[in-house]
């Protein structure tokens, strides 16, 4: 028996099908952008044009925000000792390289979905999973940026991140103001309250000219959350590929037993459709299972 596995690229997935999709998806969106840019021109000459492309570009761009709007960070020392083994050994039986890893403060066992060439690990699953369990849950991340599923999760950060990003625009705008409340109190004095009013009016504007737009982003993201429900399941399939299987679904019933709140169902059918899927596809070693990559 080896003691790790050899580099290699598990069939279907060569290195640049998943660019090469996005590139399809941007080209087919710049084509709708530019006939309903030429529409809304041909009504309003120029100035018609102008907010058609503006939005579209905040798409294009709304995969950058995801560090901002998922509160990504950068993994610890001690959560850097137990990734960095096993995200090594994951990546080099994907075939694959250069893919960041970030944390995101979460108690559940995957991460949101991930953007770009950036793959998120929850901070309760870096610090809890064992090696195997850990391995098999970053397959599955991975597996939402291989190939050809790279463009469901490039539309949906398009369409959820500026959700997100809005949020996360309106909670800055109100947030200062509950502590300058309290200092005013503290204070006594009539700058204090003053600086509260200030603060209120800034947020009441940022609120007016984020609501509709934040509405919008909203009901997009709700359309997204129905429309994604197969992207899991194929991040899951692909796991199952790469030979990750028996330790997801281990991981995922390992998470069923210790639930805290009733019988998760979602992760119950999860498990069933792990189940079905193992007899398809080979196993690997663990990562700790002596030497290294």
């Amino acid at each position: 028996m080896p003691r790790h596995l050899p580099p290699g690229r598990p069939q279907g997935t060569p290195a640049g099908r998943a660019g090469f999709a996005i590139g399809l998806v941007v080209a087919a969106e710049g084509g709708v952008v530019a006939a309903v840019a030429f529409g809304a021109g041909s009504v309003w000459p120029f100035w018609g044009a102008v907010p058609v492309l503006a939005v579209w570009t905040l798409l294009l761009l709304a995969p950058l925000s995801a560090p901002r709007s998922y509160g990504y960070r950068e993994p610890e020392a001690d959560e850097r000792a137990r990734l960095e083994h096993v995200w090594r050994y994951v990546q080099q039986h994907a075939g694959v390289s250069g893919y960041r890893l970030v944390i995101v403060e979460s108690e559940g066992l995957n991460a949101c979905r991930p953007s770009a060439r950036t793959v998120a690990v929850t901070s309760r699953s870096a610090r809890s999973l064992t090696p195997e369990h850990l391995a098999a849950v970053l397959a599955h991340e991975l597996g939402h940026l291989q190939g050809w599923r790279a463009v469901p999760a490039f539309v949906h950060a398009q369409v959820t991140l500026p959700n997100r990003t809005l949020q996360w625009a309106l909670r800055t705008a109100w947030s200062p103001i509950g502590p300058m409340w309290k200092r005013a109190v503290e204070w006594h004095r009539p700058i204090g309250f003053l600086g509260v009013l200030l603060l209120a009016v800034v947020a009441a504007v940022v609120t007016v000219l984020v609501a509709v737009p934040a509405a919008l982003a909203y009901a997009a993201s709700l359309g997204a959350r129905l429309l994604s429900a197969g992207g899991e399941a194929r991040a899951d399939a692909a796991a199952v590929r790469m030979g990750f299987g028996a330790d997801l679904v281990a991981a995922v019933e390992h998470r069923i037993e210790h639930q805290p709140d009733g019988l998760p169902l979602p992760l119950v059918r999860r498990a069933q459709a792990l189940r079905r899927r193992l007899g398809r596809a080979p196993q690997v070693l663990p990562p700790n299972s002596g030497g290294g990559p």
